[in-house]
């Protein structure tokens, strides 16, 4: 009779830590979109780029640092990762974050247009989400 509160306790024990969730910031971004969008950006100014990062037992797992990853591995430069694909694989206890894309640099996409395409760009892009309006005061002021 004893075993049996036993393995009961241990059952019990057993379901409600298995029931205890968590939620993790994935991952921060600037522009993001699972659809084509065209930023007219000068593709042959882009770098081919990857970073992966691994946790053991998935501790501390998120995508900035494979994402952060890749841009260092790109060179100091560049900001901004487009056309990316990021995967996930879990291998016996330790979770991997893989990402590739193509590194630009946020400030050549600017130097291309004029004060007003720029703003323009900003304004009517649907893939961008301009959080401060400061930004466009200070390109009227500029």
């Amino acid at each position: 009779m004893m075993l049996s509160k036993f393995k009961l306790f241990a059952l019990i024990v057993l379901a409600g830590i298995l029931s205890v969730s968590c939620s993790v910031r994935l991952v921060d971004f600037t522009a993001i979109s699972s659809k084509n969008v065209n930023l007219n950006v000068n593709t042959s100014e882009g770098v081919k780029t990857e970073g992966s990062k691994s946790y053991v037992f998935g501790f501390g797992f998120n995508i900035k640092d494979a994402l952060d990853l890749a841009l260092e591995n790109a060179g100091p430069e560049y900001d901004m990762l487009m056309d990316g694909v990021v995967r996930y694989s879990n291998y016996f206890f330790v979770a991997t974050v893989e990402v590739e894309g193509t590194a630009y640099n946020s400030r050549n996409i600017r130097t291309t247009m004029t004060k007003a395409e720029y703003k323009n760009w900003l304004i009517n892009s649907e893939s961008l989400y301009v959080k401060n309006e400061n930004i466009l005061k200070g390109i009227e002021e500029n």
